[in-house]
């Protein structure tokens, strides 16, 4: 059976939403959208490690992906036209026998890592490469990367540097390489192909992939766990690494996992505001802040939603979770009283995926 790894991602996904969900559901959340509905979901069906780990993943590619998995019968539609999908036997013995052979590396997460490690990447293959050339005094060649902010801070690090371009580049070196040390063999092989020197351009991962004759889903993936690997190092041992961690020192804070919306939402809900007040002053309907309330439920494992959902209704709505054992909010809806909304029942899920 010739499936790729982005099948099997995909076929992971339906696997954990067991036909709770729409398939497009997992189409936003591999392109890593930054809805309130995504989000949701990647947190309430434990998919946080997979967001946004396929941009961009292209719609019609991904309906082709769907397409062979039911060639090969290994998932189910619920019913006619509904996009529902379920994993069936033949579905699971695939899936295991693939992770077992190459299992999702263990500190990949897209949601909290994507951002950074993206910019630690643009900025480290910029400054390789920029130090590569002046080593050997060569200044006419194209940067890598071609955003302003990028060569803007590699400017600023050089102009900063005490060190001369010599030892900028050595402690560069000792840095990546002790840090590569934390992943494998191929993992680090992917990760020095990709850099660009003075000598060579970096390779793309669809040539590192015919070049090693691996499949291209899964070298993205052991590039993508790599710099995930590196910033989660960072985040607490980030003084061995004064030049990495000063690749996102200032963008990488606590609150990096809360859309920009949410933040402000977020700061007005610590000041006391209701959710009717937050609306009105920023003018946004009131269904948008209860969204930005169950994202930073899901967030903030400390966020108390007592204030949104009585002790009385979230025992209630928790009952019926256990009762039902589904995360679709019509039927949980449906079996509760008419007093108990839509979003205290969104806000009971979301505090429920913090502890199971």
């Amino acid at each position: 059976m010739n499936i790729t790894y982005r099948s099997i991602l995909i076929l992971k996904c339906i696997a954990k939403l067991n036909g709770e969900r729409t398939v497009y559901g997992i189409y936003h959340l591999l392109n890593g959208k930054k809805s309130s509905q995504t989000i949701g979901d990647a947190n309430l069906f434990d998919l946080t490690n997979l967001f946004g780990i396929l941009k961009p993943l292209d719609r019609e590619q991904f309906n082709k992906e769907i397409i062979t998995l039911q060639q090969f019968s290994l998932i189910n539609e619920i019913a006619p036209s509904s996009n529902k999908f379920i994993i069936n036997t033949n579905g699971y013995s695939v899936l295991n026998r693939k992770l077992e052979r190459k299992p999702i590396p263990n500190h990949l997460n897209g949601w909290k890592y994507n951002d950074s490690s993206q910019l630690l990447w643009r900025r480290i293959s910029l400054l390789t490469q920029v130090l590569s050339n002046l080593i050997d005094e060569k200044k006419r060649y194209t940067p890598i990367q071609h955003e302003d902010t990028v060569i803007d801070w590699v400017k600023e690090f050089l102009m900063k540097s005490v060190q001369n371009r010599y030892i900028a580049a050595e402690t560069l070196y000792n840095e990546v390489l002790q840090s590569l040390e934390m992943v494998s063999e191929l993992e680090a092989t992917i990760f020095v192909m990709r850099l660009t020197s003075s000598t060579r351009i970096g390779y793309t991962i669809e040539q590192i992939s015919s070049l090693l004759n691996e499949d291209e889903t899964w070298c993205q993936i052991l590039f993508l766990h790599t710099l995930h690997t590196i910033v989660k190092q960072l985040e607490t041992n980030g003084k061995k690494f004064p030049i990495l961690v000063s690749m996102i020192a200032k963008e990488h804070h606590h609150n990096v996992l809360l859309t920009a919306s949410t933040k402000t939402t977020y700061h007005m809900l610590i000041q006391g505001k209701t959710i009717d007040e937050i609306a009105d002053v920023r003018n946004l309907k009131r269904n948008t802040i209860e969204d930005h309330v169950v994202e930073v439920t899901h967030q903030n494992s400390e966020f108390l939603i007592d204030p949104f959902v009585s002790p009385e209704h979230q025992q209630m709505i928790l009952s019926t979770y256990q009762t039902l054992q589904t995360k679709q909010l019509r039927p949980l809806k449906e079996k509760l009283s008419n007093d108990i909304s839509y979003f205290e029942i969104r806000l009971v899920l979301a505090r429920i995926g913090d502890i199971t």
